[in-house]
């Protein structure tokens, strides 16, 4: 087959066209230019492409939940709030858009409290995402492996006993701060929270449309997962209440 000129530049054409689309940092500078310009539908269906590649950011999850805000759909713009705000927890923007944002909910269900160990644990959570986690692990690693070398090499006694004591310290802190690193890492992928995205639904008292209501939540509520059977999720609310969902009335943190 003999292409023409033509051809060989409707193919280049095509080539780059597909070649801008898959790439995400262009997607994202487009759906960021689509929501300057006020076209807040174009700029959704932009940035839900570039998290369609498999990349992510605190960054793409803020400006879609303030997409979804400008467009009157509360419950994802809580969700990709509360996806933001997992990477970074304690960026004050998220934070004051997310508090906006469930300001707005119909339901107002109060918080049984929880076991005081819990609540530390996930206040230091809250603290950073990951990553930063991850960071101070190998940090504190390698200041404790400093701290050894000190203590075989010191030359005074004092130096030498400084060393082995930071080391340990340090070696110790370094595991706790791995298990908060894996911990949150966890969470991040698989946070067991989610967003009830339907304007109302019935919480069931069983896995089936015949089951008994036990009480209508609406768009933009958290809700625990706790099971799953079928098309249908086992969810405890923040006062202790549980109840069945089907699945396609919300989505996952």
């Amino acid at each position: 087959m003999i292409f023409t000129l033509k051809n060989r530049l409707l193919v280049f054409c095509l080539l780059f066209a597909i070649t801008v689309m898959a790439n995400p940092q262009t997607q994202f500078e487009a759906a960021n230019a689509a929501y300057q310009k006020g076209d807040f539908v174009a700029a959704i269906d932009s940035y839900e492409q570039v998290l369609a590649t498999g990349s992510f950011s605190e960054e793409i999850y803020y400006n879609l939940g303030n997409a979804y805000f400008k467009t009157n759909q509360l419950g994802k713009a809580i969700l990709n709030y509360e996806r933001a705000a997992l990477h970074a927890p304690r960026d004050e923007d998220i934070q004051f858009n997310l508090a906006i944002a469930n300001a707005k909910k119909v339901d107002d269900i109060g918080q049984i409290g929880q076991f005081f160990v819990t609540e530390w644990w996930q206040g230091l959570h809250k603290l950073f995402g990951s990553g930063i986690w991850g960071g101070l692990t190998l940090l504190s690693l390698w200041a404790g492996i400093a701290g050894f070398i000190l203590w075989i090499f010191g030359e005074s006694r004092d130096r030498k006993k400084q060393g082995f004591i930071g080391g340990i310290v340090l070696c110790l802190l370094s595991i706790l701060l791995y298990f908060l690193a894996s911990s949150q890492a966890n969470f991040e992928n698989h946070s067991n929270q989610a967003i009830v995205l339907a304007n109302k639904v019935a919480l069931k008292n069983g896995p089936d449309k015949i089951s008994t209501d036990v009480l209508e939540i609406h768009e933009g509520l958290k809700v625990e997962l706790l099971d799953q059977i079928s098309d249908w999720y086992k969810v405890k609310l923040s006062n202790g209440d549980q109840g069945w969902l089907p699945a396609a009335s919300l989505e996952e943190i």
